[in-house]
């Protein structure tokens, strides 16, 4: 039946709707935050083993996996550590993009940290050996910032030959390190600042201890409920001098509590055997959050701490810009029914376009409809009320800059006013502070902007550079050269940035392939191109070729703001694009015109607030691109590119209790390839759901489903109308688990498909749409095939690092999988050979797939030796499978049947893979000038492969090169990619 509709609920009460009393920071937490068991590591350990045994096993290694970009898209970086002897070397921490060193400022890297037991890092510390050249690396996984897409880690990682090696030295039940701190009077000793959980209660929380290098832990400072260990200073002048501040907050799907009476600043004199809360005139209360420290290094007794305030300002408080002229929420939610009527219409009418109200609701029709009665002041808050306008039209403390002078006997606030769109609402994201450390007077705060004083905080300004060189926003990792504190190097959400005139200007460091994708779509144009949504870095569009090591830019470019969300290209024009950012901000967008049109569905006066989620679908029909769906809790349907909107289903989640975030939405659309009309919807709070006549009427698919479990795709088959996949998520309840279920019978009943799957958070189930039996998953730590519709999966993308995987793509015209990593940004693999990789194929001793056209290498006869280096051919790949492993020769002839290359090699049972650099053997070709490459030439030829008595045999045909364009004949070298 069709799901009813429901009447008014007062959505996201306590924080989101205007006009409300929020609640205490004590009340939130009693109601929202109710105290849940933490899983065992003992689950994310046996599924590491089982990860590592898989991709030992794989008989798909051939499979290559190739980076495509975009670079230095950041994802956060959340470590930066620097040789004081050789400011060029760094060694740096991205939250999930791995760990990073180069020696020469940025100009070259090395990756350290790619195939451990976890992903996702939260600090690090480095004792250097020789000049430039990391020796002991501690590598605290699990990232300290506590976002929506921050990742729990595996414990503390130590590396003692400068990240060659690592070894897993512990706490593995912390979840999240924020602050590791080397003792420097003794390297054995470390502390390090555990935050534990953050969706659970449990875990490891507080500060650490060894005393033996990492080969045994003792817990010094234990954080009650709901808290952890946020930061850390050691005195470098008395190592038994250290300080920490603990942070209060939990982390639910529908609330985030960011503070708590238990956040504060402890000091111990003895190493950490005893500790004192530090009062003082420091601030105390359930609104302080998150707390950052830093101390002096010309007087130790010196320390500044920034603290995330989040206690309510007094309602006397006003906003100095307020423009006294313009109607504005806060003012609306003082007024009465009778004084909206008596408003000025043009003051009225301003304050409806400036808010977003649908063009029918006009000034003359509000105060029509509040004289009878139809509606109340209230409706008008609540249409204004989303979660985006949440994040920064706040009426809190906010950021806040205190000093001691005494070694925290007492404290006090640097500043007298407010120090204002630093943090907005979300100091949980922030909290770092950094002191010259030649000047302990001159401070830089790290938030969305960073600011800097130098008058020991008093007084504030701008430290992001000038329009022309300024920084990207969201600062966490900030390093002064203490020789030269005008070299400083910052990392944020865009990745890193140099100034060697004190922040004046910026550098931005865009070599790097690191960058968070939620979202991963092409288009068919050709070549094809990708696009995404990426965390901070907007939705993008860029080549599907792969990344050169060197550049600094690869085509990519924006072509929508925020934090990108999902993507969908009109395949009639290329060019047509619908992309949304955080919280449901959708947008037409034309990509060759650059026009933007906001499509963003709008609910009615009275009528339950539409809930987007962080990541809300959009979906073009399979069957018409002039159709397009969305998803709140409503299922909604346009036929006119968005320009309208129509509910076509009631509300499909639970109806849950709902805090400060969106919840209770539709994550996961689709619609069947194969009926129109046959759609599939999931639920954030685990509700499945399907419709078979487009909308009209709705059948809950959720029993035999997991119960309450982020649902994250919802997948029907290409080639069976009833077949559809499941995949669902336990990160947010702290779980590592592979959800994967099946139905044949269009939900009705499902059944468990994660076979041989490690226990993973799956994020996305796509089926081969030239290969029934073909599936792929992408999980928390990976790629993952299976050739058998699922009774047993094998691991893809050796060339990868260890990365969550949130999207998958099949760009069916070039027969590729385009991944979408959450930290590496995009990967490519040609999955053609794959694809025909049937049963019957893998049964036979060997089995040649034919190779695909070669185009000859334009004016090869002009190759000749240069003083310049030369770039990678773009080749041929050759595929076959062998039953078992062995020595295979494989032999290109030409139509004399004279050999004028051959490969011998040692096959693995499986698909394998020769890479072909469309040289011939030199011998073959008489009168090859020295210096010289052998090209084939354009021909007909002959490919055979041979085991023992087996032979198989395909054609190659090598087409005539394409005539060059006139005057760029002389801009490349034949056959190289410049």
């Amino acid at each position: 039946m069709r799901a009813g509709s429901l009447t008014y609920m007062a959505v996201l009460s306590f924080s989101l709707i205007a006009g409300e009393k929020p609640l205490t920071k004590t009340e939130q937490a009693a109601r929202f935050h109710p105290v849940a068991a933490t899983p065992s590591p003992d689950v994310r350990e046996r599924a590491f083993a089982q990860r590592n045994k898989l991709l030992a096993e794989s008989t798909l290694k051939a499979i290559p996996f190739r980076s495509v970009g975009p670079l230095g898209q950041g994802g956060r970086v959340v470590g930066l550590a620097a040789d004081d002897r050789k400011p060029s070397a760094w060694v740096v921490a991205f939250a999930t993009g791995g760990l990073w060193y180069t020696k020469n400022e940025g100009a070259d890297w090395t990756s350290l940290f790619d195939h451990e037991g976890a992903f996702a890092l939260g600090a690090i510390a480095v004792q250097w050996g020789e000049p430039g050249q990391p020796q002991t690396i501690w590598a605290g996984s699990g990232e300290a910032n506590a976002s929506r897409s921050s990742y729990g880690g595996a414990g503390i990682f130590k590396s003692t030959d400068g990240g060659k090696t690592w070894a897993n030295v512990g706490l593995k039940n912390s979840h999240r390190i924020a602050r590791i701190e080397v003792d420097p009077q003794n390297p054995e000793v470390v502390y390090v600042a555990a935050q534990g959980p953050l969706y659970t209660s449990g875990g490891q929380r507080g500060v650490f201890k060894t005393e033996d290098g990492g080969k045994s832990w003792k817990q010094v400072l234990a954080a009650p409920n709901r808290s952890g260990a946020v930061d850390l200073v050691v005195d470098p002048a008395n190592s038994a001098i250290v300080y920490a501040a603990l942070w209060e907050k939990d982390r639910k799907p529908y609330d985030f509590l960011e503070s708590g009476v238990n956040s504060g600043i402890f000091k111990s004199t003895d190493a950490g055997a005893t500790w004192k809360r530090l009062e003082g005139g420091f601030p105390r209360g359930d609104g302080i959050g998150r707390i950052g420290l830093a101390m002096s290094r010309q007087n130790s007794a010196k320390l500044y701490a920034f603290v995330d305030n989040q206690t309510a300002r007094p309602d006397s408080e006003k906003d100095p810009f307020e423009d006294p002229e313009k109607l504005t929420i806060k003012q609306l939610e003082k007024l009465s029914k009778d004084e909206v009527v008596k408003l000025d219409d043009k003051k009225l009418k301003e304050f409806l376009k400036d808010n977003g109200f649908h063009k029918d609701i006009t000034a003359e029709s509000v105060k029509a409809y509040l004289k009878a009665g139809k509606i109340e002041v209230k409706d008008l808050l609540s249409y204004v009320s989303d979660a985006e306008r949440a994040l920064f039209d706040v009426h809190i403390v906010g950021p806040e800059l205190y000093v001691s002078e005494n070694g925290g006997a007492t404290w006090k606030r640097t500043h007298a006013g407010r120090l204002d769109n630093v943090v907005y609402s979300y100091g949980y994201y922030f909290g770092q502070v950094r002191v010259d450390p030649k000047d302990d007077r001159h401070v830089y705060l790290l938030g969305m902007p960073m600011i800097e004083s130098r008058d020991g905080g008093k007084t504030f300004h701008g430290a992001n550079g000038t329009p022309e060189y300024a920084a990207h926003a969201d600062f966490h990792a900030l390093w002064m050269d203490p020789s030269d504190p005008d070299r400083v190097v910052i990392g944020h959400d865009g990745g890193l940035d140099v100034s060697t005139n004190g922040g004046r200007s910026w550098r931005g460091i865009k070599n790097l392939p690191v960058g968070q994708f939620y979202t991963i779509a092409t288009d068919n144009a050709e070549p094809y191109r990708i696009y995404g949504g990426l965390q901070d870095n907007s939705v993008r569009m860029g080549p599907s070729e792969p990344l050169r090591p060197g550049a600094q830019s690869e085509g990519w470019r924006d072509i929508l703001g925020g934090d990108g969300g999902f993507v969908q290209v009109d395949p009639r024009d290329n060019a047509t694009i619908y992309a949304e950012y955080q919280f449901g901000s959708m947008f037409r967008i034309n990509a060759k015109a650059g026009e933007h049109k906001s499509i963003q569905p709008r609910h009615q006066l009275k009528e339950a607030p539409y809930r987007f989620n962080w990541m809300t679908p959009l979906l073009l029909s399979p069957h018409s691109a002039d159709i397009l769906y969305t998803g709140s809790q409503h299922v909604m349907r346009s036929f006119d590119h968005g320009a309208t909107w129509k509910e076509i289903s009631g509300d499909l989640s639970t109806n849950p209790k709902i805090g400060n975030v969106p919840f209770g939405t539709v994550t996961s659309l689709s619609e069947s390839p194969l009926r129109f009309g046959l759609l599939y919807a999931g639920t954030d709070d685990g509700r499945a759901w399907m419709s078979h006549d487009g909308g009209y009427a709705w059948r809950e698919i959720t029993k035999g489903l997991p119960s309450s479990r982020w649902i994250t795709r919802l997948e029907p088959s290409h080639f069976d109308e009833g077949t559809v996949y499941a995949t669902l998520s336990g990160l947010r309840n702290d779980e590592s688990a592979a959800y994967l279920f099946k139905s044949v019978d269009f939900g009705a009943t499902w059944t468990d498909s994660k076979a041989n799957l490690p226990e993973e958070n799956l994020n996305v189930i796509r089926e081969d749409p030239a290969n029934k039996n073909l599936l792929f998953v992408g999980s928390d730590f990976g790629v993952y095939a299976s050739l058998d519709a699922g009774s047993h999966w094998q691991a893809l993308a050796q060339d990868m690092p260890n990365v969550p995987v949130h999207d998958l793509a099949i760009q069916t015209k070039a027969h590729d999988l385009v991944v979408g990593t959450h930290g590496r940004s995009a990967w490519v693999a040609p999955i053609e050979a794959l694809e025909k990789f049937t049963a019957e194929v893998a049964a036979e001793p060997i089995h040649l797939f034919e190779p695909k056209k070669v185009q000859a290498q334009k004016n090869w006869k002009r190759d000749r030796p240069t003083w310049w280096p030369r770039g990678e051919i773009k080749g041929q790949s050759f595929w076959f499978s062998a039953a078992k492993p062995g020595a295979i020769e494989l032999q290109l002839s030409n139509e004399k049947k004279e050999a004028v290359r051959t490969w011998k090699v040692s096959a693995t049972a499986g698909l394998n893979r020769v890479d072909w650099d469309l040289l011939v053997d030199a011998a073959t070709i008489k009168g090859l000038p020295a210096g010289r490459r052998p090209f084939i030439l354009p021909g007909k030829y002959t490919l055979t492969l041979s085991l023992g008595a087996e032979k198989r045999e395909a054609p190659l045909v090598v087409d005539a090169p394409k005539e060059p364009v006139p005057g760029k004949e002389d801009a490349e070298e034949d056959g190289e990619v410049i």
